[in-house]
């Protein structure tokens, strides 16, 4: 009898998880709601937030980092990186607006800031192509202290 006790009580959540269900949405972005009938029906309900390790950039903030290369492009150093400081301060989570950030503060002569906006971006959980040039950036920073 003990033995059929231990059993019941470990498969109960395996029973309890197979009958969870995960919520779905639609390309609206709405969450879609099923019903007795099995009939998907839109409702009204917002998509929570997405929550990973790493920000998404808006938009603004992609064409911010746009503006960035070509006032860089144009011998405008200064005025990339006000660009580059308004992107962080509407999404700061988002790492590679740190990292080239950095890299100006680079080739302007300041290696500190380099160093600890490339060390910023590492942080907040760059993918592993940023992750190499930030620590690149770190190491060529530190070569000049």
């Amino acid at each position: 009898m003990k033995i059929l006790k231990r059993v019941c009580l470990l498969s109960l959540p395996w029973l309890l998880t197979a009958c969870g269900t995960i919520p779905t949405y639609n390309a609206n972005g709405t969450q879609v709601q099923e019903t007795n009938n099995t009939v998907p029906v839109l409702g009204k309900q917002s998509k929570p937030a997405p929550v990973d390790d790493t920000a998404q950039a808006p938009a603004v903030v992609l064409s911010l980092m746009k503006r960035a290369n070509k006032q860089l492009s144009n011998g405008d150093n200064n005025g990339a990186i006000a660009s580059l400081e308004r992107a962080i301060r509407i999404a700061p989570r988002y790492p590679e607006t740190y990292y080239r950030l950095g890299e100006r503060y680079f080739y302007q002569g300041n290696y500190k800031q380099a160093r600890s906006l490339a060390e910023k971006a590492i942080t907040l959980g760059a993918d592993w192509l940023l992750r190499r040039q930030a620590e690149s950036l770190i190491e060529r920073a530190s070569a000049y202290q």
